[in-house]
């Protein structure tokens, strides 16, 4: 794989404000879409009143890297109040293999190697469902999230090294679109924007739009029918 001409930083800049910017005015168009504040506080507060059961849920995202589709994987585990309002914490990680070739420096002699990005962090998220019209809804769920990412090669000896490492600093907000087709699935449509801020450089674009499309599994009741 051929390395690919690198900007000056001030080029790479310039080209991820207007990203930037677009992101954060879409994050506040889905926090501020739906009800009026009043409404929504007395909303969360009267799902909030109502019993909690647990909720899990794997998913997968798609995104962009460097220009470069790819699937970040997660988990999630937490609580749901009456259907609508669910919160909790989660663990997100990139699936698919980032690689491009970049310099490095190893006993005195710079070569060029294949390297390998790695992402993973841990998110608190919270989601609430304005919308519900028989078997379609509509939510908006919101993560913000702190981790590392970091880049790997492979040395003379075949072993791996580090080359560089970040913490990342995360914010998700999202708009989903559900039409649930059976109990125990629905067809789901999401869209919205990873925000990524970093402590040092990782030479990957990380801040891009975020997309889900794809089935819902609803294991809770999978799980509960099956003990009847």
């Amino acid at each position: 794989m051929r390395a690919r001409p690198t900007h000056p930083p001030a080029v790479r800049h310039a080209k991820a404000r207007p990203l930037r910017r677009v992101g954060v005015v879409m994050g506040l168009l889905l926090l501020l879409s739906g009800p009026s504040h009043a409404q929504l506080l007395d909303s969360l507060g009267h799902f909030l009143h109502q019993r909690p059961r647990w909720n899990l849920g794997v998913d997968t995202r798609g995104s962009f890297i460097s220009n470069r589709g790819v699937t970040v994987a997660g988990v999630r585990v937490g609580l749901e109040h009456g259907g609508r309002l669910r919160y909790g914490l989660g663990y997100q990680f990139l699936l698919t293999q980032v690689e491009k070739d970049r310099p490095v420096w190893e006993d005195g002699v710079e070569r060029v190697v294949a390297t390998r990005l790695r992402m993973g962090y841990l998110a608190p998220y919270i989601s609430y469902t304005f919308l519900k019209r028989r078997r379609w809804s509509v939510s908006i769920p919101v993560q913000v999230g702190v981790g590392r990412g970091s880049l790997w090669y492979e040395d003379r000896e075949g072993g791996r090294r580090l080359l560089q490492r970040a913490t990342l600093w995360v914010y998700e907000p999202l708009m989903t679109v559900q039409y649930r087709f059976w109990r125990y699935a629905a067809f789901q449509l999401g869209w919205g924007y990873r925000l990524v801020a970093r402590s040092k450089g990782l030479d990957e674009q990380l801040t891009a739009p975020i997309y889900q499309l794809g089935l819902r599994l609803f294991t809770r009741e999978v799980l509960e029918d099956l003990k009847r």
